[in-house]
């Protein structure tokens, strides 16, 4: 079913520390080719130690709330709560969006009620990047396949229709909030797709730790909301862990054909990364069963 595209959009970025990424973030916004008079900006602080008020100063006409409640959830939900567009474009604060993200990713509206858009991941030094910036670059932000095969989109770059978004209601903190929000609205009915012309761009992460940081949240929070109770649900968590280190190996073909890496040195850098994360993940996996 084909609908009309909407004519004004709210634009839904959450926040938390990142101030500089997100005046970067706002730039990218002031210079869309959609009119400015028919979209509204909604930047929800999760209190920034020192606040943003140079960011604000800066972007007068960009609507700022802050939110106790601590999580990107918590602060979409606010954010949320206050739209008044017909549509809701998420974008995160480390994010850059191209001139036409919001042109392109409203009119994916006219074939979907969610429409994930393409996500481009970006280095410090194209001639140099490091390891973990190598292994990002294949395997971060996959939004063809999150949207075609796994029915959810990162909020990095999600379009949605007011209306349905209002039908599946508040993200859940705790969880990975973008899976789930997003499997709710196709468990419901609404139609979700990808667009390849709604492009933003998202910094690689640098190094281990950040990499780290990464994966304690979202195993955490598939822990969180793994299903199953007692022996069952144990059995099949370590199966997964089992599963994620055996993965290895298959996903080094991809390390070795992707057209993001141009090196024999990256591609190394990037496998010997992959290797390492995989195994790690699974041992940590492991370790939450026998956490007090």
């Amino acid at each position: 079913m084909t609908f009309r595209s909407p004519s004004f959009v709210s634009v839904v970025i959450p926040h938390f520390n990142q101030a500089r990424l997100l005046e970067i973030c706002l730039s990218s916004l002031e210079q869309q080719t959609w009119p400015r008079a028919r979209c509204e900006i909604i930047v929800a602080d999760n209190g920034t130690p020192g606040g943003i008020e140079s960011v604000k100063a800066a972007f007068p006409h960009v609507r700022f709330i802050d939110v106790a409640e601590r999580g990107a959830a918590p602060a979409r939900n606010a954010a949320l709560a206050v739209t008044t567009g017909e549509a809701i474009a998420f974008i995160d604060a480390d994010c850059v969006a191209a001139p036409d993200w919001l042109e392109n990713g409203l009119d994916g509206l006219r074939e979907a009620d969610l429409s994930g858009g393409r996500i481009i991941v970006t280095v410090e030094n194209e001639t140099a990047p490091t390891a973990v910036e190598a292994f990002e670059r294949v395997f971060a932000f996959q939004q063809r396949d999150y949207v075609e095969r796994k029915k959810f989109s990162a909020t990095a770059n999600l379009f949605v229709r007011a209306s349905a978004a209002r039908t599946i209601g508040p993200f859940t903190n705790g969880l990975s909030e973008d899976v789930d929000w997003c499997r709710r609205g196709v468990a419901l009915g609404f139609h979700l797709a990808f667009n390849d012309k709604s492009i933003v761009s998202h910094p690689a992460r640098r190094d281990w730790s950040e990499l780290i940081r990464k994966w304690e949240r979202i195993i955490a929070e598939r822990w969180a909301g793994f299903e199953g109770r007692g022996s069952v649900r144990a059995f099949a968590w370590i199966s997964l862990a089992a599963a994620t280190a055996l993965s290895t190996a298959p996903h080094l073909l991809r390390v070795a054909t992707s057209a993001e890496l141009t090196s024999v040195r990256d591609r190394a850098a990037a496998a010997a990364i992959l290797a390492r994360l995989r195994w790690w993940r699974a041992r940590r996996m492991t370790s939450l069963l026998f956490a007090k």
